[in-house]
């Protein structure tokens, strides 16, 4: 009986000490800081605040569709398209009425606008139109009849900065929802800390290149040109006085503008009567078969007047004979 209450005694020892060694190992095992998550290999975005170059870079997710290559031919070209005109008009505020309305027929509008009234007008304008209108904007400029003093036209191709913003824009996006996957699996403060950080430099950086690529799109799909309008110098506004005499460029000036003002009188003349010949057409036709009827009638008449007194000579002469 005393040896089976000593092994009992022992077996409740060991028992008792087992459970003391379990605790205690548990205790030691909850009480180690807590690591890093491992993510895997290079991570191509910017560090972590705080972090060294040397800790553990996390690994992105492969791109489902294989990025944009902007060599490609294929591609539309991106281009930035400017202008620049110097104009010269005797009525600059009326110039500047003209463009705004070419302007917006073409889908465009003054961006920009400032006028000074001193001795002459002097009008500064920016005007937006679509980029594939820029031409067709110039040529209507060019044709309007205003004295074009000088144009340059400037081109810049952004295709590659427009293409690999666009792929680092998805890149960034695709990896900005990898790590928000992973802060779901956060297993503790600090990972959750970590993962936090690595999202909000890549939300920045995600608004930073999208605010770029909208700047790119509003500037190669709109052209901007920008305008001065100068007025020219009328010698009528400077008239010399009347004991000074003309100078050759009064002269000039006089002559060319008298027989502008012929020319247009003349062409004014022969607009507003074709004008008038064409709205009374149908008055001057009826007014015209009226007379036609008048003129086959009098000419009828008369040759039957004239028949008339040529059977009573003939008729005469036989009168008397007859009488004998």
């Amino acid at each position: 009986m005393k040896k089976n209450r000593t092994l009992l005694l022992l077996l409740s020892l060991l028992l008792i000490l087992s459970i003391f060694f379990s605790a205690c190992s548990a205790r030691s095992s909850d009480g180690e800081a807590p690591q890093a998550p491992d993510y895997g290999e290079d991570y191509p975005g910017s560090p972590v605040p705080g972090e060294d170059e040397e800790g553990s870079p996390i690994n992105p997710i492969d791109p489902v569709e294989p990025p944009i290559n902007p060599a490609d031919p294929d591609l539309p070209r991106k281009l930035i398209q400017n202008a620049q005109m110097t104009l010269v008009s005797t009525d600059p505020v009326k110039t500047k009425s003209d463009i705004e309305s070419k302007a917006k027929s073409l889908g465009g509008l003054v961006s920009d606008f400032s006028q000074q009234n001193n001795d002459y007008i002097y009008v500064q304008m920016t005007v937006e139109v679509p980029s594939d209108k820029l031409a067709v904007f110039l040529r209507q400029i060019n044709d309007s009849g205003v004295k074009v003093e000088s144009q340059e036209v400037s081109s810049e191709d952004v295709t590659d900065a427009y293409y690999d913003t666009e792929t680092r824009l998805k890149s960034t996006r695709e990896l900005l929802e990898h790590y928000r996957e992973l802060l779901k699996d956060a297993r503790n403060i600090d990972e959750t800390l970590q993962v936090q950080a690595r999202i909000d430099q890549l939300t920045i950086e995600l608004e930073s290149l999208q605010g770029y690529l909208n700047r790119l799109k509003v500037l190669t799909t709109n052209s901007r040109v920008y305008i001065e309008i100068y007025q020219q110098k009328d010698p009528l506004l400077e008239k010399p006085s009347e004991l000074e005499p003309l100078t050759w460029e009064h002269v000039k000036y006089y002559i060319t503008n008298g027989f502008n003002r012929m020319g247009t009188v003349l062409l004014l003349v022969a607009q507003y009567l074709f004008i008038g010949i064409t709205v009374g057409l149908p008055i001057i036709l009826v007014v015209i078969v009226i007379i036609l009827i008048i003129y086959f009638v009098t000419r009828r008449k008369k040759k039957k007047r004239l028949r008339a007194e040529g059977s009573e000579v003939h008729s005469a002469p036989n009168e008397p004979e007859q009488k004998e």
